[in-house]
This record gives structure tokens, C-alpha cells and sequence, in this order.
């Protein structure tokens, strides 16, 4: 969940990381400079203004909305991330769609799913700030695991019941032979249900061939 509000209210709890003076960037266009909170619950950029000296407005990521963050070095040493969500705020221009060149349009179509998207960069005053905010958010995020990455402890592929289940029933067939399970008998038994005979892995049919020839 992305919130864009007018109005602005500074956290006070869960603050991992908290950032004046901090720039954003949004699909590449300046939206202004305020100070970027990092918290335990989400990621507020607020209390600002824009290029033009108004007032910026406040934005509020929830952790889940956040698909990637990472450092980025150019244009600019930035805090990077991507939103997996279509961010519109009305004071930036959004991009053009159709009446383009159709050639153009498709080499822009790099997700398949057609996914929207929005790019976001925090540029921090200083260089040194960076490694800071990255480390807040990656703490940030691992208190807000993506759902499909947890393992269903419930799974009986996990626990591993299905396996015990086919191991019973492969037992159940062995032990039909009528001979104790592993013992030489049963052996037998199954090589004598498959025709084999045990001595150098010939067949029995081999072996009466064989006999016919000595007695000649």
C-alpha cells in the first residue's frame, strides 16, 4: 500500500533511520526534498517542499509494496527501489501512452505481465548516508517477509508423510512374499517370481541348454 497525503505527521515509533535533507526522485522527475524515515512498519518521506518552495507532499510505503531496494551510483549516489505499484501524484507529468512509435512502445515493454511499476530514488545530502539507509531498509524489510517465500509447515511434501506413506506400502509388498522382510528366502522368492536364477545371472533355460549339450 502506497498513501500520497498534503498533510504530514512525523513517526515516533520503530524509527530505524531517519534522514533530513533528503531528495526524490520519482520515475525520474524531482518531486522535492524533505527528511526520509526509516521504520520498523513502513517508509515515510515527508516534511518537505518542492523545487518551486511549495510544500511536497508526504508519502507512505508499506514494506510489501517495496519489490526491490538497493544502492545506486548513477545519475546519482541514491537510495534505489522499485514499487510494484503505479505511483500518480498530480504535481508530476505523467508519461505519454499511445501515438507513439510502435517500435518505441514495445521496446519499453520489458515486463511481461505488464505489470505496472514505479521507480523511486532518495538521494541523501551526503555520500556516506547510504550504507545507513540501505541497512534500515533491509532490516526493515525482514520484519515484512513476502508471504510466498514462507515455508508451509503443513506441506506433507515438507514433513516428509508422503514418503513414509510409500515407504509403508512398499513394505506391505515385500512383506507379501511371504518370507521375513530382508531375508534370504524373500530374496528368492522374488528372483523365482522374475524367473532369475540366482547363479551368475542365468536363465534357467539357458542352464537345460547347457545340460542337453554334456549329455551329448
Amino acid at each position: 500500500m502506497v498513501v500520497v497525503s498534503s498533510t504530514f505527521s512525523q513517526p515516533v515509533e520503530g524509527i530505524l533511520l531517519q534522514t533530513p535533507s533528503t531528495k526524490l526522485f520519482v520515475n525520474d522527475q524531482e518531486l522535492g526534498t524533505a527528511t526520509l524515515y526509516i521504520t520498523e512498519s513502513n517508509v515515510v518521506w515527508g516534511g518537505g517542499v518542492r523545487p518551486s518552495g511549495v510544500a511536497a507532499p508526504a508519502i507512505s510505503l508499506l514494506y510489501p509494496s517495496i519489490s526491490l531496494h538497493a544502492v545506486q551510483r548513477d545519475p546519482s549516489p541514491a537510495l534505489y527501489m522499485v514499487l510494484n505499484y503505479e505511483l500518480r501524484i498530480p504535481e508530476l507529468a505523467q508519461p505519454a501512452t499511445g501515438g507513439g512509435d510502435t517500435n518505441e512502445d514495445d521496446d519499453d515493454e520489458f515486463d511481461a505481465d505488464d505489470q505496472p511499476i514505479t521507480q523511486l530514488r532518495f538521494v541523501p545530502q551526503s555520500e556516506g548516508d547510504l550504507q545507513a539507509m540501505y541497512s534500515a531498509m533491509s532490516q526493515g524489510q525482514a520484519l515484512h517477509p513476502d508471504p510466498t517465500d514462507e515455508v508451509d509447515e503443513d506441506d506433507p511434501y515438507m514433513d516428509g508423510e508422503e514418503f513414509d506413506e510409500c515407504e509403508e506400502q512398499f513394505e506391505d509388498a515385500m512383506d507379501s512374499s511371504g518370507a521375513p522382510a530382508g531375508s534370504e528366502e524373500e530374496a528368492a522368492a522374488r528372483l523365482r517370481h522374475l524367473h532369475l536364477d540366482r547363479t551368475n545371472g542365468t536363465h534357467p533355460a539357458d542352464e537345460e541348454e547347457d545340460a542337453d549339450i554334456s549329455d551329448q
